[in-house]
């Protein structure tokens, strides 16, 4: 890649990911830049509509474009042009959170998410990066990849877990025959404390997974009946889904 490309993309990166603006100073630190180098990128971006700098502050934040182009990459994105009109009718069925995930490289970006009407706080929306092993949806389409041992290292190395989190990786890798046969998965407790988390793989005409359709809602709302019911819906939903859209 292009080195002026990849600094540029590598800032943008890194004032996306940070919590607050960021000043010139930080900046250069952060990616072992020398201020001049970083403030020339900075002005690029700036000049492409990228990024903005407060006047008063003088500190760096990524723009408004960023979101304009992202909502229409999403948008536009074949899972959630086949999963909407199923997504709608799960979300009015069942009356909890349903969320669309994708595998992208080696984490499970949210796409989507429908929230319940009765409130409830969750610690990822879409646009999230969460490790595979840490997510129903994650192991729900790690079981339909060529080479799960592999994904599931790399995104274990390229993710930081939360410290809670003890991942026993031949225990997944072994758990996964039982989720293709079963068909969904079924967690508590696993991204965000005290959530129930079902979810079921799109699954392609190859064979893997093209997305994973969950439904989440917090634990004392579950009872035998209600999980039943989940269950059966979230099933069928998928099954429409990838009926539709084989090509996904």
């Amino acid at each position: 890649m292009d080195s002026t490309v990849s600094k540029g993309l590598n800032v943008l990166e890194l004032l996306v990911r940070a919590a607050a603006p960021m000043r010139l100073s930080a900046v250069a630190q952060e990616l072992g830049l020398q201020k001049s180098n970083a403030h020339r990128t900075l002005a690029t971006l700036i000049a492409g509509g990228f990024v903005v700098q407060d006047e008063e502050t003088g500190r760096y934040r990524p723009s408004l474009k960023l979101f304009e182009l992202g909502s229409k990459v999403v948008a536009d994105h074949p899972a959630r042009r086949a999963a909407a009109p199923y997504m709608q009718d799960l979300h009015k069925t069942l009356g909890e959170t349903v969320n669309l995930y994708v595998l992208d490289k080696n984490a499970v970006l949210v796409m989507e998410k429908l929230l319940s009407p009765r409130p409830l706080r969750f610690s990822s929306r879409p646009g999230s990066r969460l490790p595979i092993a840490t997510t129903a949806a994650g192991h729900a389409m790690l079981a339909h990849e060529p080479d799960p041992a592999t994904l599931l290292r790399e995104s274990l190395e390229g993710t930081p877990l939360p410290p809670r989190f003890e991942i026993d990786q031949q225990a997944v890798l072994a758990s996964l025959a039982e989720v293709r046969n079963r068909g969904y998965v079924e967690a508590v407790d696993s991204w965000t404390p005290g959530i129930f988390s079902f979810a079921a793989p799109i699954l392609r005409e190859d064979g893997r997974a093209g997305a994973a359709i969950g439904v989440s809602g917090p634990i004392e709302r579950q009872t035998e009946a209600n999980r039943a019911a989940i269950i059966e819906a979230l099933l069928t939903t998928s099954a429409r889904i990838a009926e539709n859209a084989p090509l996904l």
